[in-house]
């Protein structure tokens, strides 16, 4: 299998350089990466050549911004026959291109395979993730994959049609994410099969250390955008109560417990996500 990687990313040259880094270490190298930069500087560009030598890479500067804009634009110029969306900072263990392509290898059938989130220390990020392998469907799907946990046969992404450009961090919308789970959907309906498995396992530091500013302002994007993609795909009524529904028992179970600022969280997701089901 030819695996081809595309990472879109703005202002995060260390982070280039260590996920270029985990993937010099891979068992089985990636046959082309593709770095779009939409940074404002050239800190990036220099890291990433650095690493032109001894990696297949390639750079292409962005103007726009947008991630779902950059991944785009990645696509134009790759080659391989599996292709995957690595965050800027996300860490591969050594041996996740190998498990990826037995993976592929193993079952001819097999669309796209997406495994957990885990942080530095080990855990499931945001404790989401199932522990037992399973079929992906439309219901499944929300607590089965991100975008950077997530591998594609090329021709089932071809099928799917390329990333939502309305959705997604800076997308210039209201809805910063969804992104991800609006393309895997597609794929499902053109007949893709997906497979999660929580033995491949890929490290992200974990989003919610702290419920600073920062934080609030994103969950605020994120839950909306994940509304978004519920209006989208016509998820029946009940499905949108239990998804919206889940951060309020989580913001009840915070404040009994003393976290208010993470209570704060956790109700703002439940609001944002009945906002972005209502949007037109």
């Amino acid at each position: 299998m030819r695996i081809s990687l595309v990472t879109s990313t703005l202002n995060r040259a260390r982070q280039i350089g260590e996920l270029l880094g985990c993937l010099e270490r891979q068992t089985l190298k990636a046959a082309e990466i593709v770095i779009v930069d939409q940074s404002n500087d050239g800190a990036t560009e220099m890291v990433v050549g650095t690493y032109s030598e001894r990696l297949p890479v390639t750079y292409l500067r962005d103007t726009r911004r947008g991630l779902s804009r950059g991944r785009n634009l990645g696509l134009q110029h790759i080659s391989g026959n599996i292709v995957a969306f690595p965050d800027d900072d996300c860490i591969y263990p050594e041996d996740t291109l190998e498990r990826v392509d037995s993976a592929f290898s193993k079952d001819p059938a097999l669309g796209f395979y997406t495994g957990m989130s885990i942080t530095p220390a080990g855990v499931p990020s945001q404790g989401r993730w199932n522990a037992r392998p399973h079929v992906i469907d439309r219901f499944n799907i929300w607590t089965s994959q991100t975008s950077y946990t997530t591998f594609y046969r090329a021709t089932a992404l071809e099928n799917a049609g390329p990333f939502n450009e309305d959705l997604g961090v800076g997308s210039g919308t209201r809805w910063g994410a969804g992104e991800e789970t609006e393309l895997m959907l597609r794929a499902l309906r053109s007949g893709a099969k997906g497979s999660y498995d929580p033995a491949l396992k890929i490290m992200h530091p974990e989003p919610l250390e702290a419920f600073d500013q920062a934080t609030l302002d994103r969950g605020r994007r994120y839950n909306r955008g994940f509304g978004r993609v519920m209006r989208m795909e016509k998820y029946p009524l009940w499905f949108v109560v239990y998804m919206s529904g889940r951060p309020l028992v989580g913001a009840a179970a915070a404040l009994l417990k003393g976290r208010r600022d993470q209570a704060r969280y956790r109700f703002i997701a439940f609001e944002q996500r009945l906002r972005g089901w209502g949007d037109a």
